[in-house]
């Protein structure tokens, strides 16, 4: 095992806080609305973030259930000043959402709102397990950009229901002029409350739908789409089975804030280092809970593509990036750019996932979501 002492401890940058575990949707890749607990964290806890955050991602369950989130923004937005906040949602409640956002706005102007988007019309609903999510989304997005909303953009979870649905999303987001994130499915046993895994399997035709979309976003003039093009590639590769040798920095560069106050080194597998609640940050960050979580993510070879997972990877490897966008720009613009194919090796398996593990997720469409 690794040793624990050996790892370097560092201000973490990045944080995502589940603000409540309550989720008005049933969606097939999370379990969260299946084991919902009580809320024990409070706006006043925000207080005790380590002000060295730079990105700040109130989550849940669906976060716009709380009555006091607004709170939330306040409190980390005077925490921790250098922090982008962001907030996501799945658009059930849009018309609540899109005036709360605007009261929001007085707190954070530059607060930002990602609205998940799986596909469209019923593979959508398909997705989120509800009747209704998807026209429910639709609704929101015209909300907020007929206010004038500049912090909006869309986020689609790929897994084996919707992996065809790429191109489409992605045609919506550009006649909207919305930046659309995409991310594989992962198994998050800390955040979804999951045990199983996803099968975002990509054939042929996924390869395609990716090569499509991103030599789209590649041929762009602006840098921002270079990169969310790279990110891209990532998650295809995460689906395709590809190898990609990370240096996770769970517990280090980035932590997993659960409702009940339990600080764990990340949202997928993590492991507790103490609770926020009950404990002052600095010694909670320091504790030999914390430094054991930190080891055994150093030592984790299950590779993640997620946002949270290769922010900190982003930051060593800024100019490999940036090589890697600037010659596959120019491989999109003489129609040249291409993916590699999935990994037969390890057909059937993704990363990190025993034929144990292995699961297709199956949920049925619900009467249309309550408010």
């Amino acid at each position: 095992m690794a040793h624990s002492d050996n790892v370097p401890v560092h201000p973490p940058r990045d944080a995502v806080v589940a603000v409540t575990s309550r989720c008005n949707a049933h969606c097939v890749m999370c379990s969260v609305w299946k084991h919902p607990q009580s809320d024990a964290l409070q706006p006043e806890h925000m207080r005790k973030l380590p002000p060295s955050l730079a990105s700040v991602n109130l989550s849940g369950g669906e976060p716009f259930l709380r009555d006091d989130l607004e709170q939330f923004v306040r409190q980390v937005r005077q925490r921790c000043r250098r922090a982008r906040i962001t907030i996501s949602t799945n658009g059930y409640l849009a018309d609540r959402i899109a005036d709360r956002v605007e009261s929001m706005l007085e707190i954070d102007p530059a607060l930002r709102l990602a609205v998940s988007l799986d596909g469209l019309g019923a593979v959508h609903d398909a997705v989120r397990g509800d009747a209704g999510a998807y026209e429910r989304v639709i609704r929101l997005l015209d909300l907020l950009q007929g206010r004038g909303f500049r912090g909006l953009r869309l986020s689609m979870t790929l897994g084996h229901v919707n992996a065809r649905q790429l191109p489409a999303v992605a045609e919506l987001a550009r006649t909207r002029g919305l930046e659309l994130g995409v991310v594989a499915a992962h198994r998050c046993r800390t955040h979804m409350r999951s045990d199983q895994q996803p099968d975002p399997s990509a054939d042929q035709h996924v390869r395609e739908d990716f090569q499509q979309v991103l030599a789209q976003w590649l041929r762009s003039w602006r840098p921002r789409q270079w990169l969310r093009a790279h990110f891209a590639a990532g998650t295809y590769r995460y689906m395709a089975r590809q190898s990609q040798s990370l240096h996770c920095g769970a517990g280090g560069n980035f932590f997993f804030l659960q409702a009940d106050g339990t600080v764990y080194s990340c949202g997928s597998d993590g492991r507790a280092m103490g609770n926020l609640i009950e404990q002052e940050w600095d010694g909670l960050w320091n504790s030999p809970a914390a430094r054991q979580a930190r080891a055994l993510s150093h030592a984790c070879g299950r590779n993640c593509w997620m946002v949270c997972t290769v922010r900190s990877w982003y930051r060593r490897n800024l100019w490999s990036v940036v090589g890697w966008a600037l010659g596959s720009k120019l491989l999109a613009h003489l129609r040249l750019f291409r993916l590699g194919g999935p990994a037969k090796a390890q057909a059937g398996h993704a990363p990190g996932q025993t034929q144990d593990e292995q699961a297709s997720i199956e949920a049925p469409v619900r009467a249309d979501p309550s408010h």
